[in-house]
């Protein structure tokens, strides 16, 4: 059965990341290191695992002028010092990494809008799904 995400919580440092309203996948990925030889079977291509790289977590929802966790996430951004990160699922699934702080943005200001927050996390070590 599919888990609805309405209910997913993201924190940063221990602080709550509030007014989220999207969270984008978590994609991990790895490099692949050649080790093909002259007396590969077969004619084909082998290779080993190498550099595992979790990239990028896009962060959206709306500004709050005071939301503590969007003000530690720009203090990171500020300061050029990573974080913790850990993202529940409805279904009780957490996802732990740690992350640099690579952009924020306030949302542009319309006329019937609420203005957005987003946010870019680079992950730089390894991801934990528990």
């Amino acid at each position: 059965m599919a888990t609805k995400s309405l209910g997913t919580t993201l924190t940063f440092n221990g602080t709550p990341v509030g007014t989220l309203s999207s969270i984008s996948e978590i994609s991990c990925d790895s490099e692949l290191i050649d080790v093909t030889t002259l007396q590969s079977e077969n004619g084909c291509k082998e290779f080993i695992q190498g550099a595992k790289d979790a990239g990028e977590i896009k962060l959206g929802g709306f500004h709050v002028k005071d939301e503590a966790g969007q003000n530690a996430l720009r203090d990171a951004y500020t300061s050029g010092e990573s974080g913790t990160v850990i993202i529940t699922f409805p279904d009780g699934m957490t996802v732990t990494f740690p992350a640099l702080v690579k952009s924020h943005a306030l949302g542009a200001a319309q006329v019937d809008g609420a203005i957005a927050f987003s946010c870019v996390l680079r992950a730089v070590g390894q991801v934990v799904f528990a």
